[in-house]
């Protein structure tokens, strides 16, 4: 991620909490709340082949060979959830200041026939450029979220209510798309931030 100001009163919080767990050797992945650590026997990379929001094919192994991905299965019209899950993330890599260069985040649309390449790209600029938008036919979209355990179902009308599914938990992807862990639904910034220099450090 690129040019973050990290919000100061947090920050200064957030830097002692690291000094503190550096001296101790770090928060543990594999006993760390809201996280649930797959790194001994991670997830394959779902084959699934989707589309970029500026029209590039992306698949699931194209994730960088340098960085961590944190992957999230959301849509543009989210009442809350999705827009509260990548307002935190930005706010948890604005915190980890230098490691946040480390990690690249993405957004694979569950809505894809209203969540247009430029609807998509538009929302996620609300919360930092560099995310990238990922969509692609909705019944691959369901396919991939469930090989990585994320239960979603396509769209569908009832009651004349147009419903949507997301996924709740945000995947960590390494490089080549196999996922080494989760950060469950609701996590907030300040559980999410300190964890991430150590995902940098145990899985890159």
């Amino acid at each position: 991620m690129k040019n973050r100001r990290p919000a100061p009163v947090r920050s200064l919080v957030l830097a002692a909490a690291l000094l503190g767990a550096t001296a101790c050797g770090g928060p543990d992945l594999a006993g760390a709340e809201h996280y649930l650590d797959l790194s001994d026997q991670p997830m394959a990379a779902s084959g699934v082949g989707l589309t970029t929001v500026d029209g590039e094919p992306w698949g699931f192994a194209d994730v960088a060979d340098d960085r961590l991905t944190l992957l999230f299965f959301g849509y543009t019209s989210c009442p809350d959830v999705c827009p509260m899950t990548m307002a935190e993330i930005n706010l948890a890599l604005e915190q980890a200041g230098d490691d946040a260069d480390r990690f690249d985040v993405v957004m694979v649309s569950s809505d894809p026939e209203r969540d247009t390449d430029e609807q998509l790209r538009t929302w996620l600029d609300r919360f930092d450029p560099d995310f990238q938008g990922v969509r692609g036919d909705v019944d691959d979209t369901v396919r991939a979220a469930l090989d990585y355990g994320i239960p979603i179902e396509a769209p569908e009308v009832s009651e004349g209510e147009y419903l949507v599914s997301h996924g709740g938990r945000v995947l960590v992807l390494t490089p080549g798309g196999e996922a080494a862990g989760m950060f469950d639904e609701g996590v907030g910034a300040d559980d999410i931030a300190p964890l991430l220099p150590v995902l940098a450090s145990e899985l890159l």
